[in-house]
């Protein structure tokens, strides 16, 4: 009989359900508190195709600051809820954003520390084989990346804790153009569905408040007019009469039927 299930799974992981309730639950999300790997290109790209369980990545998640204290707390936490469940299992329910790194690391110690004590415990990595994700560390030579993290000159129009929204450095397409792009490097809008969709949402939040009616274009790829390699959304407000065309025409030069 299992006295304590471990449960570790990713956050953003929206196609399949967290894993279920089994018992009385004690919940730890590690994805603010433990930092992601350093912003190394060499390092992290290497990182990324690894999980919690390959031992470079499990010795820096464990010496990581505050790990030990999460494991420490975690283990008084369960005996607590055991001891308040009288003899009943219980579960805990650790999570980071992928699902890949600090979650089973931090489950298989936790776990591992129980065992220790003489308590049997089941320890399940969900989201662990998951397809590797590309990191969103800065990329050299960027220039979306240089207005984030390096102060580079943009006229900042709004901003998020994932987002933001610029002024063109050119003209741009018409008056009131603006660009909404992630804070983390990601190639397009094909690269990470979830970033792709929170940069819309910023995107149709600012339309929202400034009111008016807009399209908004991004794109994937030179072939698809795309000339800087960090995602970004146009918000471009439109106008009856305002002479601006959509971007795709037929080889004939007639305009695309609109959607």
């Amino acid at each position: 009989m299992t006295d304590v299930f471990i449960d570790s799974f990713g956050a953003r992981w929206h196609d399949a359900p967290p894993p279920r309730y089994r018992a009385a639950v004690l919940s730890i999300n590690l994805t603010d508190v433990l930092l992601n790997p350093p912003d190394d290109p060499a390092l992290t790209d290497i990182v990324a195709r690894q999980t919690g369980q390959d031992a470079g990545v499990r010795d820096y998640v464990l010496n990581t600051p505050g790990a030990a204290r999460i494991i420490t707390d975690a283990v008084h936490e369960l005996n607590a809820l055991r001891d308040a469940a009288h003899g009943c299992p219980v579960q805990l329910l650790g999570n980071c954003w992928y699902g890949r790194h600090r979650a089973p690391a931090i489950a298989d110690a936790i776990g591992r520390r129980m065992q220790e004590d003489g308590t049997r415990v089941q320890v399940t990595h969900h989201h662990i084989n998951r397809p590797a994700v590309p990191r969103k560390h800065p990329r050299p030579g960027c220039p979306f990346c240089r207005i984030i993290h390096a102060d580079a000159p943009a006229t900042i129009v709004h901003e998020w804790a994932d987002a933001l929204a610029i002024v063109p450095r050119s003209e741009g397409c018409t008056e009131g153009h603006l660009l909404v792009i992630p804070r983390g490097h990601v190639a397009d809008f094909t690269t990470d569905p979830v970033v792709s969709a929170t940069v819309q949402l910023r995107a149709a939040e600012l339309a929202r408040r400034l009111g008016g009616q807009w399209n908004y274009l991004t794109s994937c790829g030179p072939d698809a007019t795309q000339t800087v390699f960090h995602l970004h959304g146009h918000l471009l407000p439109r106008t009856a009469g305002d002479g601006l065309a959509l971007p795709w025409t037929h080889p004939t030069g007639e305009q695309e039927a609109p959607a």
